[in-house]
């Protein structure tokens, strides 16, 4: 078991269920939950049998922020480091879906609190946290909604527990409408990828930011001390390592009903296996085994009962 601490944000989440049988050309009935990237991949975590700690910012007293500190307690999540702020509630988002399972995202998140996470969290509090802990995670998107004040705390809190031989993990997940410009982007994850033991990008990530391919800049990396996932179109994934390049070929494909957080639950498939000692090539399939699971269900998170059964180790 692996002790994890995770940043980020969770959201209000409205997915798509069904038609509302009116006649009226099939408009659907959303279900609410509750999402958003890093919390995707921490619940996935702690299923997967991790420690896992999540650093956030919520509302306090209204119904949405309960929902989600009820979430974390039911999927056994650590809520220490949840800093709750009166009078703010948190971020909403829409899924809606074409005819392939793609999914296109519709937010309302410009007064969510964390935006002021770093503004009045105690960075001690989050530095004590990842001391004690074998990964601490997050993602561009995590550095997106924290603001210049938060990032700059940020990238000075995880340069010096890198420093202490902690591993920290990157999701690139790039998300240009969060973004005032990509060089905005491009500049807040140069900053924090020099303190990565573990990185995960996608050419779609790294064409809009940099003009060049993830394998090329995986490869760079990689020299630099990392170890780089980088994801194709096809779904086939190359892990860069100081050491050498494992090459792995895309799975089967299977129907996608829903591809939210499918990227999520690799990511945490991969990291739990390779903190468990597990091999790339297996925390590779275990990794896609899992998205398959994710895709072939709506909404990012899926029922407990759905999970893989793997043995540890």
């Amino acid at each position: 078991m692996a002790k994890i601490t995770v940043l980020g944000e969770c959201m209000v989440e409205l997915s798509p269920e069904a038609a509302d049988g009116s006649g009226d050309g099939g408009a659907p009935l959303y279900r609410m939950g509750y999402a958003g990237d890093t919390f995707n991949t921490a619940i996935y975590m702690a299923r997967l049998g991790d420690e896992v700690a999540y650093c956030t910012a919520l509302g306090q007293g209204d119904p949405f922020s309960e929902g989600v500190l009820a979430t974390m307690r039911r999927e056994a999540m650590d809520t220490r480091l949840v800093r709750q702020v009166e009078n703010r509630l948190p971020g909403l988002y829409a899924i809606v879906l074409d005819e392939h399972g793609e999914r296109k995202f519709h937010y309302w998140r410009e007064r969510a609190p964390i935006r002021d996470l770093f503004s009045a969290h105690t960075a001690n509090q989050l530095i004590e946290a990842a001391k004690a802990s074998d990964l601490v995670y997050l993602s561009g998107v995590t550095l997106a909604v924290i603001g210049d004040i938060g990032r700059a705390r940020l990238k000075d809190i995880l340069a010096y527990v890198h420093s202490l031989g902690i591993a920290v993990a990157l999701d690139f997940n790039y998300r240009p409408a969060l973004w005032p410009s990509p060089e905005a982007a491009r500049a807040a994850l140069d900053g924090v990828v020099p303190s990565c033991r573990y990185v995960s990008l996608s050419s779609e990530d790294s064409r809009p930011l940099y003009g060049r391919e993830a394998e090329d800049l995986a490869g760079e990396w990689a020299a630099a001390g990392a170890e780089v996932v980088a994801r194709d179109e096809s779904h086939a994934v190359n892990v860069h390592r100081p050491d050498g390049r494992v090459a792995t070929s895309a799975p089967s494909r299977v129907k996608a009903v829903d591809t939210t957080g499918a990227g999520d639950s690799f990511n945490a498939a991969y990291l739990s296996s390779r903190l468990a000692g597990l091999s790339i090539a297996d925390s590779v399939t275990r990794a896609h085994g899992l998205a398959a699971v994710v895709v072939g269900c709506k909404g990012a998170i899926v029922p407990a009962a759905s999970m893989p059964v793997w043995p540890r180790g």
